[in-house]
């Protein structure tokens, strides 16, 4: 119940989500760089795909709190595929 009111809450504004939009834009110039340019790791791509998903569900209208959740737990996937990732084939996602 605690969860659900966690994931399932208002969305808190367009600052919140315009930082996590940004936060997602370095995370993925992050990984192009490092990732694609340089043949190093990639995990910057999750954190910034998650960082994507949280940044479109906090900058959705207040009325729009069941695709908020949608979309929060889509990002909280994405870092669940990540770690999982991690503990079955760590050495194509760290370089």
């Amino acid at each position: 119940m605690a969860l659900q009111r966690i994931l399932f809450r208002e969305p808190d504004g367009q600052w919140q989500g315009l930082f996590f939009a940004l936060l997602s834009v370095v995370c993925i110039l992050w990984w192009v760089y490092f990732g694609i340019v340089l043949n190093g790791s990639h995990n910057m791509l999750f954190l910034g795909i998650a960082f994507a998903f949280y940044g479109i569900a906090e900058s959705l209208q207040p009325k729009q709190y069941r695709f908020a959740g949608a979309l929060r737990i889509l990002g909280i996937g994405v870092l669940g595929v990540f770690l999982a990732l991690l503990v079955f084939v760590p050495d194509k996602i760290l370089g």
